[in-house]
C-alpha cells in the first residue's frame, strides 16, 4: 500500500501547490480499512501534507517522513481520521466560523487559560498548564485536562457538549452540566465584537448571563454571570478534523410531483461542503457525473437522480420525478389523500389494529391523530351524504369527555348556505355523551371543537355540531369573542381555499390528561362540573388547535399549532397566541399525542418540526 499510494501521491505532486512542511508531533491515522498507523515525533524525521491539511479545499494526502528519503505515503480519500497528540485551535474572528460539528474551546486570554473541567459542582476551572496560547492560537498537549466541546445546534441554539455533558446555565451564575439539550438553559446565543477578539456567549433561557472569567479571595473560575473578564471562542484547526461517516442525501425544491408549467429545480444538502452530483436519463449518479453548479430547468418529464459527495463518501441516491402536463388544469381535489407521494392507501398510521378498508373507511386520512386504543374509547365519524365528513372525533367513556374533533376546510364544504341551528342535544352513538347542558351554566358555556360558523354548507351538518361529544366545557370569557372564538374567526377569514391549496386539516382539542409544559409534567384540568343528567365533566386547562395544509405548486405541506390557557378572566389576547404559535413536535411533547401521522415519515418529520404559518406576511 506504501509503495501504490507513494505513486498516486508524486503523480499528484506536478499539478497542485508546492508541499508544505509542518512541525511534527505524534500522530494516529485510521484509514477506512479499521488499519490505525501510529507514529510517535521520535520516530519521524518531518511531515508533509501534499496540497493542504485533512479536509481542507484540495487536500490530496500525507507525507510521514521516517527519515530524509524515506516515506509513508496515505491518500485522504482512504483516511477515516488524523488525530495528533498536540491539537490545534485558532480563535473566531466571525459568527460564519460556527459550525455544528466542530470542535472548540472556551479561552481567557487574559488569564492564558482555558476552560477546564467542572468542579465544586456547579463552576468550570481554568486550565493554564498544557495549554499555549499566541497571539489568537492556541496547542493543547493534553485534550483530557481541557474541556473541549462538539458544538451543536444552529444560530441562536447553539450546545456546547464535552462528549458526555453539556453546558448549562441555571437561574444563578452557576456553570453546570446537564445531559439532555432540550431546555433552553443548555442553548447559547454566541456573538463576535467588532475587533474580532472577544466572543459574548449568552445563555438563551436566562440572557442576562454571559459567560465570564471571575477571580475572587475564595473562586477563581468560568461562571455565568453579568460581568467579569471577557472570554474567545476557539474552533480546532482541520488538521485534526474526521471525514464524516455519512453524507446527507440531496433534497429538491420543489418536490417531484405533476407540474402544468415547467420548473426550476434547485438541489441542496445540508453536508456543508459536499459536492452534489446528477444524473436525468435514470441511471445512478456518480462521482463522475454531471456536477451540479446551478438550477436546472425542466420542461418536459424528466426524473432527477442525485448524490452528494464529501471526502470520498457518498450519501444516499436522491430521486425526483418531475411531470411536466402543460394541458392540465388544476382544481378543487378535496382531500385527494390518495395522491400523496409514498402513500400506502388503505394502509394507516393513525390505527395500529387497522389492516384493510372494510374495517375503517377513516383513519387513514390526514386529518386523523393517532387513535388511542385504551378500553372505554370510542371513534366517531358524522358526516351528511351531500357533503361529505363533517367532523371525527374519539371519545373517552371513562372521562366522559372529548379527546380530539379532527376535520378538513375546502371550498366545498366552506359553503354558506344555512344559518346557525343551536341545536344541542346528546350523542347517541357513544356510551356516556353529556346531556344538553350544564348545570354550572353561568360559569361554563358549550365551547363547540368542530365550529357551527365551520359547518354552514347544509342544515344537517350545522346540526351535527350540536352534538355534546363536540363540546367541551370552557369559561365564557375563553370561549367568546375575547380568545376561542376570535382564533376560530381568524382561520376562516384568514385561510382561503384556492386552486393551489384547496384542503386545510385540522385538529381542535383540550387537555383532559396530564400535560408536559417547561419541563414539568403538570394536570390538564382544571376541576370537574356536572352535566344537565349530573355526570361529571372534567373542565380542561389548556385548548389548541393543529393546521396541516398542502401547497401544490410546490409539492410541500406546511403546519402549525395554536395554544391557549382557558381562565375565567384575563385570557390572552388571540393574537398574541397566533405570534406564540408553536410547532407540531411541540405539541405533541406536550400532549403526548401523535398528529398528522398519517404522512409519510419523511414528510411529517420535516413539516413538525418548525410552526410554519399560512400567510408569509404575518
Amino acid at each position: 500500500m506504501k509503495k501504490a499510494l507513494l505513486v498516486a501521491l508524486m503523480g499528484l505532486m506536478t499539478i497542485i501547490a508546492a508541499n508544505a512542511a509542518v512541525d511534527f508531533q505524534n500522530i494516529t491515522i485510521t484509514l477506512k480499512n479499521g488499519q490505525v498507523i501510529k507514529r510517535d515525533a521520535s520516530q519521524l524525521d518531518h511531515v508533509t501534507y501534499v496540497g493542504g491539511k485533512f479536509n481542507q479545499e484540495g487536500a490530496v494526502g500525507i507525507k510521514l517522513y521516517i527519515t530524509a528519503t524515506t516515506s509513508e505515503d496515505y491518500l485522504y480519500s482512504q483516511i477515516k481520521s488524523i488525530v495528533y497528540d498536540t491539537t490545534t485551535f485558532t480563535r473566531i474572528i466571525s459568527t460564519d466560523q460556527l459550525e455544528a460539528g466542530k470542535r472548540y474551546i472556551i479561552v481567557c486570554e487574559d488569564k492564558s487559560g482555558a476552560m477546564g473541567g467542572i468542579y465544586n459542582n456547579n463552576y468550570r476551572s481554568i486550565v493554564t498548564s498544557g495549554i499555549k496560547l499566541n497571539n489568537g492560537t492556541a496547542t493543547v498537549e493534553n485534550e483530557s485536562n481541557v474541556s473541549i466541546f462538539t458544538l451543536g445546534g444552529s444560530n441562536g441554539s447553539w450546545t456546547f457538549n464535552d462528549g458526555s455533558y453539556y453546558l448549562a446555565n441555571n437561574s444563578s451564575s452557576q456553570l453546570n452540566s446537564v445531559t439532555s439539550a432540550t431546555n433552553d438553559n443548555a442553548k447559547w446565543i454566541i456573538e463576535i465584537e467588532l475587533n474580532g477578539n472577544n466572543t459574548t456567549i449568552t445563555n438563551k433561557q436566562n440572557t442576562s448571563h454571559k459567560i465570564f472569567y471571575n477571580s475572587g479571595s475564595y473562586y477563581s473560575n468560568f461562571n455565568a454571570s453579568t460581568s467579569g473578564t471577557a472570554v474567545q471562542l476557539y474552533v480546532e484547526d482541520n488538521g485534526g478534523s474526521v471525514i464524516p461517516t455519512t453524507v446527507a442525501a440531496p433534497s429538491f425544491s420543489p418536490a417531484g410531483g405533476t407540474y402544468s408549467v415547467a420548473q426550476t429545480v434547485t438541489i441542496t444538502t445540508t453536508t456543508s461542503g459536499a459536492t452534489i452530483y446528477y444524473t436525468t436519463d435514470g441511471t445512478t449518479p456518480t462521482s463522475s457525473s454531471t456536477r451540479y453548479t446551478a438550477a436546472i430547468t425542466v420542461s418536459t418529464t424528466t426524473t432527477i437522480k442525485a448524490i452528494a459527495v464529501k471526502d470520498g463518501v457518498s450519501s444516499a441516491v436522491a430521486t425526483a420525478t418531475f411531470t411536466i402536463n402543460s394541458g392540465s388544469t388544476t382544481d378543487n381535489n378535496v382531500n385527494a389523500n390518495w395522491n400523496i407521494p409514498g402513500m400506502n392507501i388503505p394502509k394507516s398510521k393513525a390505527d395500529p389494529s387497522f389492516t384493510n378498508q372494510s374495517t375503517d373507511d377513516y383513519s387513514w386520512r390526514l386529518e386523523f391523530p393517532h387513535i388511542n386504543t385504551s378500553s372505554g374509547n370510542q371513534r366517531v365519524v358524522k358526516a351528511t351524504a351531500d357533503y361529505g365528513i363533517t367532523y371525527s372525533i374519539e371519545w373517552d367513556n371513562n372521562k366522559i369527555a372529548n379527546r380530539w374533533t379532527c376535520y378538513t376546510m375546502c371550498a366545498k364544504n366552506n359553503e354558506d348556505n344555512t344559518q346557525r341551528q343551536d341545536s344541542f342535544k346528546a350523542d347517541p352513538a357513544v356510551t356516556t355523551s353529556p346531556s344538553n347542558s350544564y348545570t354550572q351554566s353561568s360559569t361554563y358555556s358549550r365551547g363547540h371543537l368542530c365550529p357551527s360558523a365551520d359547518r354552514l354548507c347544509s342544515e344537517e351538518q350545522n346540526k351535527q355540531t350540536f352534538f355534546m361529544t363536540n363540546m367541551q366545557p370552557q369559561y365564557q370569557n375563553h370561549n367568546g369573542s375575547s380568545c376561542w372564538a376570535t382564533l376560530e374567526g381568524y382561520v376562516r377569514t384568514k385561510w382561503q381555499p384556492t386552486n393551489n391549496t384547496d384542503t386545510l386539516y385540522v385538529i381542535k382539542a383540550a387537555t383532559i390528561d396530564n400535560v408536559t409544559l417547561n419541563s414539568s409534567y403538570i394536570s390538564g384540568i382544571i376541576t370537574t362540573t356536572t352535566d344537565g343528567s349530573g355526570q361529571i365533566l372534567v373542565v380542561p386547562k389548556y385548548f389548541y388547535m393543529a393546521f396541516l395544509y398542502y401547497t401544490k405548486s410546490t409539492n410541500s405541506y406546511k403546519a402549525f399549532a395554536l395554544w391557549t390557557e382557558q381562565k375565567q378572566s384575563n385570557n390572552e389576547a388571540p393574537s398574541s397566541v397566533i405570534t406564540n404559535r408553536i410547532s407540531i413536535d411541540e405539541l405533541e411533547l406536550r400532549t403526548g399525542i401523535d398528529f398528522f401521522c398519517n404522512l409519510p415519515d419523511d414528510i411529517e418529520s420535516t413539516v413538525e418540526a418548525t410552526a410554519t404559518y399560512w400567510d408569509n406576511s404575518q
